[in-house]
């Protein structure tokens, strides 16, 4: 089942608040979200991280190509660090010019104003993901 509680619930409504209808009134056009809240087991399934957000209900992941809008995941990405509070910003994988998806998260308190990328690393023969400083 992956359904939030009450507390998981009123974390969703102010990461929306605070990080989405800012970017999506900015737009004016729809915007996709790939992922947002996700229970333990989901978050295992999908191989999230022990300490996801997603669990918690303040993450979103973002992505731009679901809507086909002419908006890109880097457009996405700059508005949210230039513009709104958030825990963390994450430019997920992709490349230089483009992430595959952009997550953004935010807590009631102490964020943190993180800004990082995701890389695949190869480290004893196996492929893991590591969150790097984003650096333009």
């Amino acid at each position: 089942m992956n359904e939030p509680n009450e507390v998981e619930l009123a974390a969703m409504k102010l990461v929306s608040e605070t990080c989405f209808e800012p970017l999506r009134k900015h737009f004016n056009k729809p915007i996709g979200i790939s992922s947002f809240f996700r229970s333990e087991e989901v978050n295992k399934a999908v191989g999230g991280s022990a300490t996801s957000a997603h669990m918690f209900g303040e993450a979103i992941d973002i992505d731009a190509d679901i809507m086909d809008n002419g908006i890109t995941n880097a457009d996405i990405f700059h508005y949210l660090r230039e513009n709104v509070e958030f825990d963390q910003l994450i430019w997920e994988f992709g490349d230089k010019q483009n992430p595959d998806w952009v997550h953004v998260s935010y807590r009631a308190r102490g964020n943190r104003k993180m800004v990082l990328r995701a890389v695949k690393r190869e480290e004893a023969g196996v492929m893991r993901t590591r969150y790097i400083p984003y650096l333009p």
